[in-house]
């Protein structure tokens, strides 16, 4: 399986959430709750991750309407230890598993 990686589409905070929510287009390998990953350059943690309404997965690569293959698409929550960007800062960039070491 190669690490987890996907391309920012949409990017909100939820209330009271230490963190933001992220869909995520483009999606290669599977995220993992307590995941270390780069978002858009910087460190983060995966805290909890959606499941999505066409097939219950958390990664998913058919068209809800169609039914037809797509880029695997899904949604994760992440949590920074540092202050969050804003949410519009960060669609269109990548986030990617880390190996921890330099996170």
């Amino acid at each position: 399986m190669p690490p987890f990686r996907g391309l920012i589409q949409d990017a909100f905070h939820l209330q009271n959430e230490a963190g933001v929510a992220l869909s995520l287009t483009q999606v290669e390998g599977i995220p993992e709750i307590g995941m270390m990953v780069s978002v858009a350059g910087q460190p983060a943690t995966i805290r909890d991750f959606g499941h999505n309404s066409t097939d219950g997965q958390v990664i998913s690569s058919r068209s809800c309407l169609t039914g037809e293959p797509c880029s695997p698409y899904g949604g994760i929550f992440v949590e920074w230890n540092k202050n969050t960007p804003a949410p519009e800062d960060l669609c269109k960039q990548w986030v990617q598993e880390e190996d921890g070491s330099d996170v």
